[in-house]
């Protein structure tokens, strides 16, 4: 635990799909982009597909590289209401939708080892606050292993079921890519002290008042934090934007 539960969903999702190593390794490839222009990102030297592939095997089929750091960290969010944050120094950034939901505890309990929670509560967000993938300029996705990431893609809707590898393989989610994804270098590159997700929403809150400085989205006014937890278990998901009503 906990590589073993999401190596056991990335082989089903190579057996059913032809999901390939090279697939998932692009994943850390793209975020490790984005990491090079986070000057508090822990590594920052940039990755190959083949280095990747040469790292040690930890739970087949993923790579070490395949694999979140364990960091310290720590992050901090302030929530207030929508009147009073327009008299606050910084920029607003509103929550247009959120959802949860939870279908298993282990990994022996999980449906189906290619579709997690996301299905639902990303549609749940997505439909409260009345957009579409589509309308997302920043994708912040829990990323513990490419897997999850990979995962997060589909289920989300940015891709068909079982397209997340090729859709992830021509760059598609680093920087100049048509979804960025992970702009602060990710579980997998920047820092991962266990609770992760708060990095999601404070990434995603820069990214929308445009303070991410090197790495920032051009014109970024719709963001998606998508969390998860336990073994592919929990699944939550918040669009915000600049706007409170779109």
């Amino acid at each position: 635990m906990p590589m073993g539960p999401y190596a056991l969903a990335a082989a089903r999702h190579m057996h059913e799909f032809g999901t390939t190593s090279e697939h998932l390794a692009q994943i850390a490839v793209s975020t490790r982009q984005w990491a090079t222009l986070n000057p508090r990102a822990r590594y920052r030297t940039p990755l190959t597909i083949d280095d990747v592939l040469a790292s040690p095997m930890q739970a087949s089929p993923l790579h070490l590289l395949d694999c979140c750091l364990v960091t310290d960290g720590a992050g901090a969010f302030v929530m207030t209401s929508a009147a009073r944050a327009r008299t606050l120094r910084q920029p607003p950034v509103y929550v247009l939708g959120a959802a949860t939901c939870t279908d298993h505890m282990m990994i022996t309990q999980m449906p189906d080892l290619t579709v997690t929670p996301g299905v639902r509560s990303g549609a749940n967000a997505f439909a409260a606050a009345g957009i579409g993938p589509a309308d997302v300029d920043v994708l912040m996705g829990y990323d513990s292993f490419t897997i999850t990431a990979l995962l997060h893609l589909e289920d989300l809707g940015f891709c068909a079921k079982g397209e997340g590898g090729p859709f992830a393989a021509d760059g598609k989610l680093g920087p100049g890519g048509v979804l960025p994804m992970n702009t602060n270098g990710g579980g997998l590159s920047f820092t991962h002290p266990g609770m992760y997700g708060m990095f999601l929403i404070t990434e995603a809150v820069q990214q929308l008042r445009g303070q991410s400085g090197d790495r920032q989205v051009a014109d970024a006014s719709i963001a998606v934090a998508h969390g998860s937890g336990m073994v592919l278990s929990c699944m939550s998901t918040a669009v915000l934007g600049t706007e409170a009503t779109l």
